[in-house]
């Protein structure tokens, strides 16, 4: 049986296809963007993170295209990524900067600044709400008396204080003329760490946090604190073409997360070495998740499958996963006709083998006294 061509297979596709929106658009109502970007905020920056491009109208748009399939909503705007012109480059902002919807401190209950818990069910039960099947529901906050208090303050990261102190290592500083870009270079190994957060950042969010709970399963030495874990808006600033100013232009929504893990090496002067996350959106899990990896990958061990860049990078990346695993869908005959011949023909040698061994070892019968053989 070898290769046979397909009759009519671009016409297959193309219904194959149909069929695919057809699930979309079989509905009384079909889900608009403008809902998907409001009310599955989540799911929009998840995919957002992992395409590399903070828009959330698109990524909104991209999510409903892909019925709610986040890598291929992540590929879709990574796709359309690739197309944009670069006009520019932002300045450096710092995390500090940060208008803070949300912040937690797990490692310090008094933090200046305070806990801020936002919108967060992480110390409620978790049970389904089946008034949601009615679809009526009504906001709760309605009859809140809220007072505008002004603009919201400058929090300090928990880390500072630490540095403040001389708690916290500081990693040997390398020498970098421009920063990686990882969208537009190919990542080398042993790769820098600027590289390897850009990495993590872009990184599929189940691999992510499933590396990352290896780590903190014994598969690795890193089990952190984290110091704080934030949900807010960055200011996105650019020189002003004419009088050379930061100007701020918009905001992006972040989360980002810090972590300290006790450097053991140092018995005379124990310090914490940290991890660091951030992601676009509201994605707390894979925010934590980075930390973990980027502080396993700092220990430069490779003996824990966390703890190896090039293994980590090369797995996490959803693009290349995904598609590496979903290609085994596609027609494989002319290959597995090949193993398929092998194979048996490895089973016909080793049977003719076999019953050539057993001719051999049947030997003629000891002739008796009289002449005559058992056989007679």
């Amino acid at each position: 049986m070898g290769y046979v061509a397909v009759t009519a297979g671009e016409e297959i596709i193309e219904r194959a296809e149909q069929l695919f929106e057809k699930q979309r658009v079989n509905e009384d109502e079909e889900l608009a963007v403008d809902q998907i970007e409001g009310q599955l905020g989540r799911l929009t920056g998840q995919a957002m993170s992992e395409g590399g491009l903070y828009a959330p109208r698109l990524a909104a748009l991209a999510v409903k295209q892909a019925q709610g399939d986040t890598v291929e909503a992540a590929f879709l705007l990574r796709a359309y990524r690739s197309t944009l012109e670069r006009y520019d480059e932002t300045a450096t902002v710092e995390p500090s900067e940060m208008i803070a919807s949300r912040r937690v401190s797990p490692a310090f209950k008094d933090v200046p600044g305070g806990q801020i818990l936002g919108a967060t069910k992480d110390y409620t039960q978790r049970l389904l709400d089946f008034d949601l099947l009615d679809g009526h529901t009504s906001d709760p906050t309605a009859d809140w008396d809220l007072d505008d208090e002004g603009d919201p303050e400058a929090l300090t990261n928990v880390t500072e204080l630490l540095r403040e102190e001389g708690l916290l290592h500081e990693p040997d500083e390398t020498t970098v003329d421009e920063p990686t870009d990882t969208t537009r270079e190919s990542v080398t190994h042993p790769p820098a760490r600027d590289a390897v957060l850009q990495e993590l950042a872009r990184g599929e969010t189940g691999a992510v946090t499933a590396l990352g709970y290896s780590a903190l399963r014994g598969y690795g030495q890193v089990h952190p604190t984290l110091a704080e874990v934030r949900v807010g808006r960055l200011p996105v600033w650019i020189d002003h073409p004419y009088t050379d100013e930061e100007v701020t232009v918009t905001h992006t929504a972040v989360t980002e997360s810090e972590a300290v893990v006790p450097v053991y090496e140092k018995r005379t002067e124990p310090q914490f070495a940290f991890g660091y996350g951030l992601t676009f959106g509201r994605n707390e899990r894979k925010a934590i998740g980075m930390t973990v990896l980027d502080a396993s990958i700092q220990l430069d061990s490779e003996d824990e499958p966390a703890e190896n860049p090039e293994f980590v990078l090369d797995t996490i990346d959803g693009m290349d996963s995904f598609g590496f695993i979903e290609h085994l869908k596609l027609p494989h005959y002319v290959t597995f006709q090949s193993i398929l011949d092998r194979i048996r023909s490895i089973r016909e040698r080793h049977g003719a083998t076999e019953d050539s061994d057993v001719a051999s070892t049947k030997q003629p019968a000891e002739p008796t006294a009289t002449g005559a053989s058992d056989d007679d």
